[in-house]
């Protein structure tokens, strides 16, 4: 796996930055004054850039946008007070009725229950599972006005072509946009593979602490103002200024916390991967064939998030490992400094409804505890 790079580091740290607060100031404001109704007018009519009220732009929040564009390689992003903000207006700022949406890859759940509601509105979508060039050109339809993927997912970590998708999408006038939570800014760059938008959950790994939620979309100028107009500010989805500046804090953190993270959970699955009760661990550095290719071609390296398929008879028996867990948390987020197991069925899903997900999958997020500590600790669980 690559290092990661310099320059993301020193933009996570804010280095370089004038003489000042060490950490920005939380401008804890709702609304700003001008010196005179002229002004503020003028400022109305550029409320995604100036700070009028803070529904539109908050300082604060500004800063992270700054940092966040510049990791993504961006001209601008948006702050959201969630991921599901982030994405609702995205898809409701892109799509109208008539047109729709293809999802490529194991999307996240609320983001197909919320094109599920946009059907209501006209707009369509489909789903498509297949990881080659072919079998996404094929699911695409005269309608299809956006492209979403997710690469790699979060729960089988399957990789798609994000180059060939965009330059297949750019040559039929369709927009791109990713789900980049997994491998955060860092690992991977979806707008040099020539993605026209990558959105976050903030909540995860740029958070890193557990303790806030936000989301963003970065892309070009054009399209985050038109996100911006048509969807954020009706919408309301605003980040508050003490998030802003939680997530900025982490940010700083970013960069150390990943290559620990990797690196454990690297280590971590390949143990699992010689275990005799395991079947198959899901994580992009242990994948062959087509999918090491694009790992190698993508990504600087993967997350401390992976899952495992054990050779265990059932669901109830895949649970029970999970519970012996002492040092993973029972939880559904993941990111933060603490390592947490989950599963992808909240009950026995049956082997005929099991589809992509298998009943004996958990999904691990691992923190920062060590990898001897969580390879011990997972022992005494197969035991």
């Amino acid at each position: 796996m690559d290092a990661i790079d310099p320059a993301d580091t020193l933009t996570c740290l804010r280095s370089g930055h004038a003489a000042g607060p060490i950490m920005p100031p939380i401008v804890q404001a709702s609304l700003f004054r001008f010196e005179t109704l002229e002004e503020l007018f003028a400022a109305q009519d550029r409320e995604h850039e100036t700070s009028v009220y803070s529904r539109g732009t908050n300082p604060t929040v500004r800063e992270l946008e700054t940092a966040l564009a510049a990791l993504e390689r961006a001209e601008a992003a948006k702050c959201f007070a969630s991921g599901m903000g982030a994405i609702s207006a995205t898809l409701f700022a892109l799509l109208g009725q008539g047109d729709h949406v293809l999802f490529c890859g194991d999307i996240y759940g609320p983001t197909i229950g919320f094109a599920q509601r946009l059907e209501g509105y006209g707009v369509s979508h489909s789903r498509c599972f297949a990881a080659d060039i072919d079998g996404i050109e094929a699911a695409l339809t005269p309608a299809t006005r956006l492209i979403y993927l997710e690469s790699p997912g979060s729960m089988r970590f399957e990789l798609l072509p994000i180059e060939q998708v965009c330059a297949l999408a750019k040559a039929r006038g369709i927009l791109t946009a990713i789900d980049n939570t997994v491998a955060t800014p860092l690992l991977q760059k979806p707008l040099a593979l020539g993605c026209d938008l990558a959105l976050h959950s903030l909540t995860k790994y740029i958070g890193g602490h557990s303790d806030t939620l936000g989301g963003a979309v970065a892309g070009s100028r054009e399209l985050v103002e038109r996100i911006f107009y048509r969807a954020y500010m009706p919408m309301g989805a605003a980040m508050a200024p003490f998030d802003a500046w939680l997530l900025l804090r982490g940010l700083m953190t970013l960069p150390a916390r990943l290559a620990q993270q990797q690196a454990d959970a690297l280590a971590v699955a390949r143990w699992l991967a010689d275990h005799p009760k395991v079947r198959r661990v899901f994580h992009p550095a242990l994948a062959e064939g087509a999918q090491a290719d694009l790992f190698a071609r993508q990504m600087r390296g993967h997350s401390g998030l992976f899952s495992t398929e054990f050779d265990l008879p059932d669901h109830a028996a895949t649970l029970a490992i999970g519970n012996r867990l002492k040092l993973f948390g029972k939880a559904i987020s993941w990111g933060g400094v603490e390592s947490l197991v989950t599963s992808p069925h909240r009950r026995d899903p049956g082997s005929e409804q099991e589809g992509r997900m298998p009943r004996t999958l958990l999904r691990l997020s691992v923190g920062l505890e060590g990898a001897d500590a969580l390879i011990a600790d997972l022992e005494q669980a197969l035991a």
